[in-house]
């Protein structure tokens, strides 16, 4: 197995903590709200000051929010479904894996089985 070098993983892992670093602050300091058709709807991006003023995205913005929104508050959920099916699946292999796979006895002779005919 190949390993990277030292100086290339302390790149990347600036790198990920810089972009963990910069999506921890845009949620936090950048989230808005706008009322469209009486639902309101909260999200968060960089933007700039005529953004909150004017309010309004266009249609597929709002949809690419929504689609987001759903697929953020839905992965922890999924998560926790796959882990319990995992585990459950785990028990399953574990209480039928010595009923299911037969071991060879060990020979000690090098002779063929007689055959059957």
């Amino acid at each position: 197995m190949l390993q990277m070098p030292t100086k290339s993983r302390q790149i990347l892992s600036v790198f990920f903590i810089l972009v963990f670093a910069l999506y921890y602050a845009d949620i936090c300091f950048f989230y808005h709200s706008h009322v469209i058709n009486g639902a309101t709807i909260v999200h968060s991006h960089f933007h700039s000051k005529a953004h909150t003023q004017t309010g309004t995205h266009s249609e597929s913005e709002l949809t690419l929010i929504s689609a987001l929104s759903v697929l953020q508050s839905v992965q922890p959920t999924v998560c926790f479904i796959s882990f319990g099916v995992l585990f459950f699946l785990q028990i399953i292999n574990s209480f039928f894996h010595n009923r299911i796979y037969i071991r060879p006895k060990a020979s000690t002779s090098l002779r063929a089985p007689p055959v059957l005919s």
